[in-house]
């Protein structure tokens, strides 16, 4: 995805956690972050909690203490107290075709202004990503910037929610990019994905 295309998903879906009541300060469960890391779906949330001051967490031990919850088209793990999003991982956002009862579309995002609201990130100090190895804001601030295209397939060391974090924070300080690959088609390989996107597979260690 373009760089203009992943800053209006990510406008339109703090709006859609603005809409829900949700914002700084407030837990949110990515388990679509944990089931589909290499996902721009995924990284789109990521994003939009930064953006908005939310707490993202990948600990299941965290989906019943959570404001909200957003999952794949599985939401197994998922407390159903909790508000849900259900993300369909389609193309450009499709609905969901078997949606939990109660669960709210993200394809309702598409109805979302496209502006990005004001920043209001959390305190460096605080957790910017719950996961085994906490990370914060601090931490993320410091990693190596991302200067070109960096490709990550399933199976790599950053194929990860928390090495995704250190990346997308890393093409954040760098003016780099991530081409994600959770599948690749009939004969083709990584290699050649790579090539075709003049995409590096180097610094994929944490």
């Amino acid at each position: 995805m373009a760089s203009r295309t992943v800053g209006t998903w990510v406008a339109k879906t703090v709006h859609l956690m603005s809409e829900e009541g949700v914002g700084r300060g407030d837990l949110v469960h990515l388990q679509v972050l944990s089931s589909h890391p290499l996902h721009w779906v995924s990284c789109c949330w990521l994003l939009a909690t930064w953006w908005s001051g939310a707490t993202p967490s990948v600990l299941p031990t965290d989906s019943s203490r959570a404001a909200l919850a957003v999952a794949g088209p599985d939401a197994t793990g998922c407390d159903p107290r909790v508000p849900l999003v259900q993300c369909s991982l389609e193309p450009l956002a499709g609905p969901c075709q078997d949606p939990v009862p109660g669960a709210i579309d993200y394809c309702e995002a598409l109805a979302m202004p496209d502006e990005m609201p004001g920043a209001t990130p959390a305190p460096l100090a605080q957790t910017w990503l719950a996961d085994v190895d906490p990370m914060n804001g601090r931490s993320l601030a410091g990693v190596p910037p991302v200067a070109g295209p960096l490709l990550v397939a399933t199976g790599d060391p950053g194929a990860t929610p928390a090495h995704l974090a250190v990346l997308l924070a890393g093409c954040l300080r760098g003016g780099g990019s991530l081409v994600l690959v959770e599948s690749t088609g009939s004969g083709t390989t990584i290699e050649q994905i790579a090539r075709q996107e003049r995409a590096s597979r180097d610094g994929l260690t944490r």
